[in-house]
């Protein structure tokens, strides 16, 4: 059984591909909106009047949930939204497996970080970036195609993960050979979500959840200035991906004997 009957039992033939387009299309929006004259003129407006640049900017996540919310709507089905996202169930035992697989990591963090860093710009990347990240490149981008289109995992998890390893590197005249790295570890590690994603029976908690604790490691404990990250940080980033590995695998193999 695919996705779209766990989803709603009667799914709309083809309209996945309209949700599709249209969470790509706002995602674009909101990734080029700083470009439209009337945006910036709303931004200087809200700037004047007092409104924090960190709540202005709230806006761009919304866009992109909004996509995620409208494309999920149409791929499954009235009443099917919170399911097709994988949102609806197995939020404490994915905060078991984030934390377990986590703990390298955070472990090894924790050991070399020179203080606890926190401001505004680490919440977003601890709390709202995986949420609104997973929800767009792994229950939209990978999910959909998959569940609703009947199109092979790999070949989608590789697209999606490429894309989301793109959107952490800047795309223009300051890229260097230094954004190698960062590109080639946020691409495998878009990917390696997507495959957990699907190991969890397309239950979005656990990768939402590993996200924000792999991200507050590398961000409260300063454990490198970008993802590429040094000898040890990378260590215990491997450990943790080994780890969330194994405890996917058994995840599974408990499904399918199920």
């Amino acid at each position: 059984m695919n996705g779209r009957d766990d989803a709603t039992g009667t799914p709309p033939p083809g309209r996945w591909r309209l949700g599709l387009g249209t969470a790509v299309a706002l995602f674009v929006f909101a990734r080029l909106r700083g470009e439209l004259g009337a945006y910036v003129a709303m931004h200087r407006w809200l700037a004047d009047h007092g409104v924090d640049e960190a709540v202005r900017q709230l806006d761009h996540a919304l866009w992109i949930v909004a996509g995620a919310v409208l494309a999920a709507r149409l791929a499954y089905g009235r009443g099917g939204v919170l399911r097709g996202l994988g949102l609806t169930r197995g939020i404490g035992r994915a905060a078991v497996f984030a934390l377990a697989a986590g703990a390298p990591m955070l472990l090894q963090a924790a050991i070399g970080a020179d203080g606890v860093h926190w401001n505004t710009a680490i919440a977003h990347g601890v709390l709202l970036a995986p949420l609104v990240e997973e929800l767009f490149f792994r229950a939209v981008l990978v999910a959909i195609p998959v569940r609703c289109g009947s199109l092979p995992f790999w070949p989608v998890a590789i697209v999606a993960g490429v894309l989301f390893g793109s959107m952490h590197v800047p795309w223009n005249a300051t890229f260097g050979a230094g954004h190698l790295g960062v590109l080639a570890a946020t691409t495998a590690g878009g990917i390696w979500y997507g495959w957990l994603l699907r190991c969890f029976d397309w239950q979005l908690w656990p990768t939402i959840l590993l996200h924000a604790v792999m991200n507050g490691a590398w961000a409260v404990f300063a454990a490198a200035d970008d993802a590429a990250g040094g000898v040890w940080p990378n260590i215990g980033r491997g450990l943790t991906i080994a780890v969330g590995t194994v405890l996917a695998l058994r995840q599974r193999r408990r499904q399918r004997a199920g």
